[in-house]
């Protein structure tokens, strides 16, 4: 293992095929934690997965993340997703020109949500990079595999509810051995030729229907609901 406190001569003759990048936050963590918590925690976990795997880059855990929702409290520092991105993108692109092309990303702040998006955006420009995150279901645990996540039994019977005549027949089922997270790996052509991950056989457009109702009942209920609290906490909106 190689970090940011080893020279220059001495990452080069280490040759590490894997970086390690933990990403944090700095943001409020009620009255007894550090606005550091996730900082340090990514710290933490980065230094112990690295000393795990052995030969790779251990970078330093990014402090500075999205952090929007707790701008209303003291101490909290926030990057817009598009800037956290763009820095991503950036130290990805930075371990790429010095041959490192195998990169796990990780974080601990759940609101850093544009890592996803990001890790697979690059992944689909820079075919010679395999960026991963650093969890997910071990291929020999199929059971935890999710068996509906494009074309399957739900989006079938949508359609077949909503626009019957547009259906044509039925792809096979196909049960992919991969985690959801392996679309930000390889895509969904890697995943499944025809396309379909799921169970379009079992498609139900009388379920489909009667679900549908019951979630638009919900989901007006919600909005209102919603809205009102809203404007209890915040005020009203003003009207020009």
């Amino acid at each position: 293992m190689v970090t940011v406190y080893n020279t220059s001569k001495e990452i080069a003759e280490a040759d590490p095929p894997i970086a390690i990048l933990p990403v944090g936050s700095l943001e409020q963590h009620g009255e007894h934690l550090p606005v550091a918590t996730d900082w340090l925690r990514a710290d933490d976990l980065g230094q112990r997965l690295a000393e795990a795997l052995g030969n790779c880059y251990l970078l330093p855990a990014i402090a500075y993340a999205n952090s929007q929702e707790h701008m209303d409290m003291a101490g909290t520092i926030t990057l817009r997703p598009s800037t956290l991105a763009l820095v991503i993108e950036d130290i990805v692109l930075s371990l790429r020109h010095h041959g490192i092309r195998r990169i796990v990303i990780f974080t601990t702040h759940g609101g850093n949500w544009v890592l996803k998006p990001t890790i697979r955006d690059l992944n689909f420009r820079y075919p010679d990079l395999r960026i991963i995150h650093a969890d997910g279901p071990l291929l020999t645990e199929r059971e935890s595999m999710p068996r509906e996540m494009h074309a399957g039994k739900g989006e079938t019977a949508a359609i077949l509810a909503i626009r019957p005549e547009l259906v044509k027949g039925r792809s096979p089922d196909h049960a992919a051995p991969f985690g959801r997270e392996w679309l930000d790996y390889a895509g969904m052509g890697a995943v499944t030729e025809t396309g379909t991950w799921g169970e379009p056989s079992k498609a139900d457009p009388e379920g489909y229907a009667d679900s549908m109702d019951a979630m638009v009942e919900r989901r007006v209920a919600y909005i209102r609901e919603t809205f009102a609290r809203l404007d209890e906490m915040l005020g009203p909106i003003e009207e020009d």
